[in-house]
């Protein structure tokens, strides 16, 4: 490949940073990535501990219909795409609130139409879009200091319905924004709905077979200099370079470049050392974007019980685990692996325990639901994002004022320094975001020369 001397270091090595490192190699490119950690991926952790081949995510899980660029990832690596039926909800759907539980459509269970009172509400979800004209320019809203003052709290304890309807909804946002609806923006979930619930149709969701790390993976093996346990420690932004150091080891190493891409989750970013300081804007958006807190408890069974009791393995709680969803529904088996995942508060209560203790809980909940299910269990594993030394939460949560305050400064660089992520990107919180942000960098770079 031709080199045109033009050097780029890209720091992390999730799909972000590897998406702009790719599309810069091949651009001519000389780059160099990253890694603090052992391993690709970032938040794209495909667990495969589990018996008989079987994958399960232990981080970024869906792929959309129209995620295009992460389906066109997956056919340019040879990947196949599984598909899971919608993550937003589904027919046969479970709840379990105020203790009780059973499937959402039965009357008899609740004493009240609870399906028809959720309907209701994704469809006050859906007229919430229309305050956001264009999701990808939120601040420019009509009512956007209005809306961003205002949190999802305060939207569903307007909604006209049943105490457990809006229960349903809190859990909700703890699973899908990993954050209390007290901490997530009006204006932020107006955006978000202009995106995904302006119409009450849901369309299947796809994983990639034998798990989406694939991808990372095959993106890192195309790329001749990615760095892995390599802990960024400070990174000087100067007139004509930029200059990174970090720890390999016992060894700190010096590299030089002329464009840097940072892609890696505020968290992060914050233990990072910028001499000279960011600009004033960004220092900020580094230290006070709000992200969220999630774990997930995958638990294998050797027999997918649920089948038996015409559940799909979906369920939405105020239990401690909080939402459940089956992980192999995109693969036919005998066996099959429900994950626990859980966000918000419940998410931060799990993240203190140790992984022994938040994978028996997760296994007792749904024991004391379907009696029985413990004795089919083959293997469970669990991670908790926010013990991740170099991830600290979930994704960006940004809540109340984060929108008008941040959400410029996100798509805007600091000199020769560009941001990328699943924070930096209209597609917020998928993987499909994270690509988008990283090609969206890559672009900026060559066009800055």
């Amino acid at each position: 490949m031709p080199s045109n001397n033009r050097t780029v270091i890209v720091i992390g090595a999730g799909l972000a940073g590897l998406s702009a490192a790719y599309d810069l190699h091949r651009a001519g490119w000389t780059v160099t990535v990253l890694e603090a950690r052992g391993r690709v991926g970032g938040r794209v952790y495909s667990v495969r501990s589990f018996a008989h081949g079987q994958v399960a995510e232990g981080g970024g899980e869906y792929i959309e219909e129209n995620h295009t660029r992460m389906i066109a990832l997956a056919k340019q690596f040879s990947l196949k795409l599984g598909q899971s039926g919608s993550w937003q909800s589904q027919s046969g759907d479970w709840a379990c609130f105020d203790g009780k539980a059973g499937r959402v459509t039965d009357k008899d269970v609740w004493g009240f139409d609870l399906a028809g009172e959720i309907d209701r509400g994704w469809v006050a979800m859906s007229e919430l879009s229309q305050n956001v004209p264009d999701p990808y320019q939120p601040q420019s809203a009509r009512e956007a200091v209005r809306l961003d003052a205002q949190s999802a709290a305060d939207w569903i304890r307007a909604l006209d319905g049943h105490p457990i309807a809006k229960k349903y909804f809190t859990t909700y946002i703890r699973s899908e924004y990993t954050c209390e609806p007290e901490r997530l923006s009006l204006l932020d979930l107006c955006r978000n709905a202009k995106m995904y619930y302006s119409t009450t149709d849901r369309p299947p969701s796809l994983r990639v077979i034998g798990g989406n790390d694939l991808i990372p993976r095959a993106l890192a093996d195309a790329l001749p200099d990615v760095r892995m346990n390599a802990v960024v420690k400070s990174v000087r932004v100067l007139p004509g370079e930029v200059a990174v150091t970090y720890q390999q080891n016992d060894s700190y190493i010096k590299v030089n470049s002329e464009f840097a891409v940072l892609a890696i989750p505020l968290t992060t970013a914050q233990l990072i050392e910028f001499n000279p300081p960011l600009p004033s804007a960004h220092q900020r958006m580094v230290n006070e974007i709000s992200y969220g807190a999630v774990t997930k408890v995958m638990i294998q069974y050797g027999k997918r019980f649920w089948n038996d009791i015409g559940w799909n393995g979906r369920i939405g709680s105020d239990l401690p685990i909080a939402y459940a969803w089956h992980a192999t529904s995109h693969i036919e088996s005998e066996d099959g692996i429900l994950t626990a995942y859980t966000g918000g508060e419940p998410g931060a209560k799990l993240s203190a325990l140790s992984d022994e203790e938040r994978i028996r809980v997760a296994v007792g909940e749904i024991e004391k639901l379907f009696p029985g299910s413990s004795d089919l269990i083959v293997h469970t594993a669990t991670i908790a994002w926010p013990n991740e030394p170099f991830t600290r939460a979930s994704y960006m949560a940004l809540a109340p004022g984060d929108v008008l305050k941040h959400w410029k400064t996100l798509f805007e660089p600091a000199g020769r320094l560009f941001f990328a992520g699943e924070h930096a990107t209209a597609i917020q919180g998928f993987m499909e975001g994270a690509v988008e942000s990283g090609q969206r960098a890559a672009r900026e770079i060559m066009g800055a020369v």
